[in-house]
């Protein structure tokens, strides 16, 4: 991809080269300076740690312990409209139910993350599914209040408490 990109590069260059100086390039030297800087850019991804950090880890669902119920829920929020929805597996992965919507209005990700998370406590409600659920979120916020217990006075908190 780097000697593809490279060429077309030195391509445009030549052509500009052609365009505002009347001068031209031989293809051979247009393929000589797109090798030269491809291995220039190959050398210096190797000596020099990347800019942006690569995510090597892939994070796949993982099934539940035996006997529990996994129930993953997830919220957007985007102008004045949120998206929310969940899904409802048991322990082989098989999916039992699942849900979501969306509402009009300002919220908060935050309040958008407890109204996924009261909507998927109401979706397993309906299905009087028995046994013990997990619940499984990417918000570490929403995790760290259901966490800390009574002492969140807010009123997300209290949303929370509501959902325990």
């Amino acid at each position: 991809m780097a000697d593809l990109i490279t060429t077309l590069w030195n391509c445009w260059n030549s052509r500009n080269k052609f365009i505002f100086k009347g001068q031209v390039d031989s293809l051979q030297s247009i393929w000589e300076k797109a090798s030269k800087l491809s291995n220039d850019f190959q050398i210096y991804n190797l000596m020099n740690p990347p800019i942006l950090a690569q995510n090597g880890d892939i994070k796949k669902w993982e099934k539940p312990a035996k006997n529990t119920l996994k129930i993953n829920f997830d919220a957007t929020v985007k102008d004045n409209r949120m998206g929310y929805g969940f899904i409802i597996r048991d322990d082989d992965g098989f999916v039992l139910g699942g849900g979501g919507g969306f509402k009009e209005g300002r919220v908060s990700i935050q309040e958008a993350e407890c109204i996924a998370l009261v909507s998927s406590i109401d979706g397993a409600a309906k299905l009087n599914l028995l046994g013990e659920a997990t619940f499984e979120t990417d918000n570490a916020r929403l995790v760290n209040k259901l966490n800390i217990g009574n002492e969140d006075i807010t009123i997300i908190g209290s949303r929370v408490k509501k959902c325990k």
